[in-house]
């Protein structure tokens, strides 16, 4: 079995922390319809009317956090990591002098052969300063001079 690049690590990784991310709230959302299907067989009453509401705003609030799950998804399949990087694009893969950084989604540091990589979205600000730059270009993120040595 072939030895995986960090680019194929760091996206395998993204996609499946997402996707645990996806199910969990899939699977609050199946609880909280059922305790919805149960409330509605329960009694009438305020009390049943608040838990109903209560739950209906559970319902809602899950669902807008899927829409962002799956709107993520979304970004993290149309990565294209096998395309040449000239300049630093999604799916790129940006040594600097003050770090590794995966221009992918914003899911935080992750270890990979004892090398700490940023997974960064393309709307971070560190993101939108590294989008289209190119190696030896040199950029400033809260006082510190950043320089490109690389783009995988």
């Amino acid at each position: 079995m072939a030895k995986k690049t960090n680019k194929e690590y760091l996206l395998e990784s993204c996609r499946a922390q997402v996707a645990q991310k996806h199910k969990t709230i899939q699977d609050k959302i199946k609880g909280i319809v059922a305790s919805l299907d149960d409330a509605t067989k329960s009694s009438a009453g305020d009390k049943h009317e608040t838990t109903r509401a209560m739950l209906q705003i559970d319902r809602e609030q899950a669902g807008e956090r899927l829409a962002e799950i799956e709107k993520t998804l979304e970004v993290l399949y149309k990565i294209d990591i096998t395309s040449p990087a000239i300049h630093a694009h999604l799916g790129s893969l940006v040594t600097t002098n003050h770090g590794r950084f995966f221009l992918s989604i914003s899911l935080g540091a992750l270890q990979h052969e004892n090398i700490s990589f940023f997974c960064i979205g393309l709307q971070t600000p560190i993101g939108t300063l590294l989008l289209g730059k190119q190696e030896g270009d040199s950029f400033m993120f809260r006082d510190t001079t950043y320089t490109i040595s690389n783009i995988a």
